[in-house]
């Protein structure tokens, strides 16, 4: 049973056709890129996935359930997480108060359970503490723990806001662009613990410029040209594909 599957989406602006009649199917532990140039279709597919977007035909299916027009944060809750393009923080908060904020999305106690402070609730909130704790360790970010979000340099922003995408605990990651602006010890520092979790079981599709971080760390690559599917395989196979080099390699000069 495939862990996400898209059975013939597309999405029409108008007139405008996004998406034209895209399937795919991603399986526990995969680390899928998800590649095209610039207007190919690719964030408006994840927009489609984490339920920001509904599809204008088609379904989406997530553990065998059909999950097509659900909320952003239902489709969350049920463990298929996406980050963004942009650093989205809490900027005027400590890095630790960031990655707590996120936490609680996983949270279950209710309302009344938090005003009057019971076992239940002080059990979570010591949980999603040891949490954020942990991931703040595993992404190098122990030593500005208490460091306010916007005075982060911009690789340590876009690591914190990976640190929040995984604090949900995701069973399917959609990262886009996770090492954007980053250099190449950040770059290989991040995707190096992207692979350690995707090895644990974590599947996780990627959208990322950098087609060197995409061919060296994917299993998959899938190619978007003008909101169609154009190739799907492995990396050595995809990136030899003539109509994806004039799409999309041929323009982009090893750089995106």
């Amino acid at each position: 049973m495939a862990l996400l599957k898209l059975q013939n989406i597309s999405k029409f602006f108008g007139k405008l056709a996004a998406l034209t009649d895209i399937n795919l199917e991603i399986g526990d532990g995969e680390l899928v890129g998800l590649v095209g140039p610039n207007g190919s279709g690719k964030t408006t597919l994840f927009n489609v996935i984490s339920g920001f977007y509904r599809p204008s035909s088609g379904d989406v299916f997530y553990e065998d359930r059909r999950i097509t027009g659900l909320r952003p944060d239902t489709i969350s809750s049920m463990g298929l997480v996406r980050s963004f393009q942009s650093n989205i923080l809490y900027h005027d908060a400590t890095v630790i108060e960031n990655v707590i904020r996120a936490s609680y999305l996983r949270a279950t106690t209710n309302s009344w359970q938090i005003f009057f402070s019971t076992r239940a609730y002080r059990s979570e909130e010591k949980e999603i503490l040891w949490n954020a704790e942990g991931l703040l360790e595993y992404w190098g970010l122990t030593s500005v723990r208490n460091t306010r979000a916007d005075a982060l340099p911009h690789g340590l922003q876009r690591r914190l806001g990976i640190a929040m995408a995984f604090s949900a605990a995701p069973k399917l990651l959609l990262l886009d662009e996770p090492v954007a602006g980053m250099n190449e010890r950040e770059i290989a520092f991040v995707m190096g613990r992207v692979k350690e979790l995707v090895n644990d079981g974590l599947a996780i599709l990627l959208v990322e410029h950098h087609v060197k971080t995409v061919v060296d760390f994917c299993q998959r690559l899938v190619v978007l040209d003008y909101g169609q599917k154009i190739a799907d395989g492995r990396p050595e196979n995809v990136t030899s594909n003539k109509h994806v080099i004039d799409a999309y390699l041929g323009n982009s000069e090893g750089s995106k």
